[in-house]
């Protein structure tokens, strides 16, 4: 098993066959979809298709229920803003109205266009961490030349954020030790307990970075000269070979992201107009 950002997955998966270069450059080009994507049901499609890969790249699918809370919580914070706290705007139609708030219809149709687009970027990030090591980010930028100092504040970035989700674990393990079962609880008990989870994790963050300096330290690193940007052995990239497999894929990923481009701006086919779900929330709403 290989020990990812956001936990394991075996070693003969068939994801380790990619460059990692490509991993990344996945992550940047498939994130834009859902932000040139206006209609709903396409970009719920994205979220479907990144879960077939997860299941593909043998990632255990139960990793996901953690991720629940946050995007219930979410779709609530998205509704609320968009219609709530929206304020008067006589020129939408007012579907409802009390206590002198008032629903317009456009403003729930934006929140969940807005919400459409965050949940695929969730799945996008959480498959791209879950497949990925800290090893992989500094392959993939030590390929591109990216200088070294860079290189190594984001690797030590990712690693504090891959022991934070290790004390999170922690912490929910000791309070089951304590008898505490989240078990049957309502959804706004268990946010209230991520909550609460913020002051250990915070406290534990501090003792952390301590711990980085001291070793840091320990081992005779320096900050000077860090800029100057002295050459080093790139030994990590004699083990990745960019083959043209990898190449393959990233010019269909850029030729996927050109033809969104063009159907969306050109043609207006991913637009919100004329979509399923404006029909089905004008039969609903209107």
């Amino acid at each position: 098993m290989n020990k990812t950002l956001l936990g394991y997955v075996p070693e003969e998966s068939p994801i380790y066959y990619i460059h990692p270069f490509v991993r990344v450059f996945f992550l940047f080009i498939v994130s834009l979809f859902p932000m040139i994507i206006s209609a709903p049901e396409w970009n719920l499609l994205i979220a479907i298709l990144i879960i077939i890969l997860m299941r593909y790249s043998r990632i255990n699918l139960s990793t996901l229920k953690f991720y629940i809370p946050i995007a219930v919580s979410m779709g609530t914070i998205i509704l609320f803003s968009h219609t709530v706290f929206a304020g008067k705007h006589p020129e939408f139609i007012e579907l409802v109205r009390f206590f002198g708030i008032r629903i317009y219809y456009e403003r729930i149709v934006e929140a969940l266009v807005v919400y459409f687009r965050v949940v695929p970027m969730i799945f996008i990030t959480v498959y791209f961490l879950s497949i990925s090591r800290e090893r992989d980010i500094i392959v993939a930028m030590r390929s591109i030349r990216i200088p070294f100092v860079i290189t190594y504040l984001v690797a030590m970035s990712l690693r504090a954020v891959g022991m934070v989700l290790e004390d999170f674990s922690i912490v929910r393990q000791a309070e089951k030790a304590r008898g505490f079962d989240p078990v049957g609880k309502s959804i706004a008990y268990k946010l209230r307990q991520y909550v609460m989870y913020i002051i250990p994790l915070f406290a534990l963050a501090i003792r952390r970075a301590d711990e980085f300096s001291n070793a840091l330290v320990a081992r005779g690193y320096s900050y000077t000269g860090l800029f100057k940007n002295p050459k080093r052995s790139d030994y990590v990239l004699t083990h990745y070979q960019f083959k043209k497999f990898d190449l393959v894929i990233s010019i269909i990923l850029v030729l996927m992201l050109i033809i969104l481009i063009i159907l969306q701006y050109k043609f207006g086919l991913l637009k919100l107009e004329g979509s399923f779900t404006e029909k089905l929330l004008k039969r609903i709403l209107l």
